[in-house]
């Protein structure tokens, strides 16, 4: 019970300086008018228009997503299998009304499956299909 109240005091404490300080942020920055908001745009368009990269390339793109998309099905992958051998262990030693839950469970891992294998089939169809076309 001491605790609970002392846990309860210290989360009020956190509360009210997160209160606090956002009105103290709040309060340090300044409204800028029309004027000040146009020139920073200007500004903010001109560093652009010096810029002598105008597109992104082919090799850009594959260097920087082709890895990312990777790494997270490969993750995607291996969490479905730890996922399918742990709920199929479960199921072997289950009750009946245990195996009935968990048959439920199952058509949230068939969907997952499903969007997994089913983005990558997605991702390499627009891949092909905007390479093919020449964008």
């Amino acid at each position: 019970m001491k605790i609970l109240k002392i846990s309860t005091i210290i989360i009020m404490i956190v509360m009210i300086l997160i209160v606090f300080q956002t009105k103290i942020f709040a309060s340090t920055t300044s409204v800028k008018n029309f004027n000040d908001l146009n020139s920073a745009v200007k500004s903010f368009l001109s560093k652009g228009e010096g810029s002598t990269k105008t597109s992104i390339s082919e090799s850009d793109i594959r260097s920087v997503i082709f890895p990312i998309a990777n790494i997270l099905t490969i993750i995607g992958v291996i969490v479905l299998v730890a996922v399918t051998i742990i709920m199929g262990m479960k199921y072997m030693f289950a009750t009946p009304e245990q195996a009935a839950k968990l048959k439920q469970q199952l058509i949230g891992l068939v969907v997952a499956g499903v969007v997994i294998f089913g983005s990558i089939a997605i991702w390499r169809l627009v891949y092909t299909f905007l390479n093919n076309s020449g964008l």
